[in-house]
């Protein structure tokens, strides 16, 4: 099987939806042998060395291969000499990896959805392209964060807001929608009139955003939003690939709670 084949069954997942200008092929040759697969929320240098080590030569990403994103910095030649991108591509050179991104296609099949149904949230009362509300039975904030990270199995997360406040409508700024480069989808969200919002990451210009709109905020974390519908993807392959490995490869928070 080639990585064609793979690229091509990854997009059959959405028919009739056209790649976006980030997807598709980031790294290596599209006709090439296909050994193993990897899937994992991104290209780091952990993943790329355990795609590597377990003999998988195609990489399935979600998120950008090279820094910076490159809708908002120069072109990519200008700046290969950084020492992330050396230390990335180095090694996919190195093992011969070939590295396929799907990003809003992966979000549209699954990611989002499965985000809500792992945090115990019941099917959703507004569904539109990347909006989800949810109404829930009352409860505090404080309730509804213990009960993510239960759900999660996380130590700890970040609130905004009063957690003894008494919230029964969910907005779902999942991944990286939360953050302040995606205010304008945070605004759309707002529009639903959720009287609380449980997102992936965020950072602290967004939730000045939404401490002034009175919205409070329960951030999960980017990878923890993503990584489970990123698992379900891999599980999915792996049952229709069957002369193939593939293996998802968790790449989770980089720093830890002290």
């Amino acid at each position: 099987m080639t990585a064609k084949e793979i690229g091509d069954y990854v997009e059959s997942l959405v028919p009739g939806r056209e790649l976006g200008g980030e997807e598709g092929f980031l790294w290596g040759d599209p006709r090439s042998e296909v050994t193993g697969v990897v899937v994992a929320w991104m290209g780091t240098v952990q993943a790329i060395e355990a795609a590597a080590a377990q003999g998988c030569n195609f990489m399935l990403v979600h998120e950008q291969l090279t820094y910076p994103y490159p809708s908002r910095g120069p072109l990519l030649e200008q700046c290969l000499h950084w020492r992330s991108n050396q230390a990335r591509l180095s090694r996919l050179a190195r093992h011969g990896i070939t590295v396929y991104r799907a990003h809003g296609l992966l979000d549209t099949y699954c990611i989002l959805d499965d985000f809500g149904k792992k945090l115990g949230l019941p099917e959703p009362s507004v569904s539109e392209a990347y909006f989800r509300i949810y109404d829930i039975e009352p409860t505090t904030v404080g309730e509804l964060a213990d009960t993510c990270k239960t759900a999660t199995g996380m130590e700890a997360v970040r609130a905004v807001g009063d957690v003894n406040r008494v919230v029964s409508r969910v907005g779902l700024p999942w991944g990286g929608l939360g953050l302040s480069l995606n205010v304008g989808f945070i605004e759309g969200l707002l529009r639903y009139e959720p009287d609380v919002l449980i997102g992936g990451e965020s950072d602290e210009y967004a939730m000045f955003l939404v401490q002034d709109c009175d919205v409070p905020f329960i951030e999960m974390g980017h990878t923890t939003s993503e990584n489970i519908g990123l698992e379900r993807v891999a599980n999915e392959m792996d049952a229709a690939f069957t002369d193939i490995k593939v293996i998802y490869h968790p790449v989770t928070c980089p720093w830890q709670m002290r």
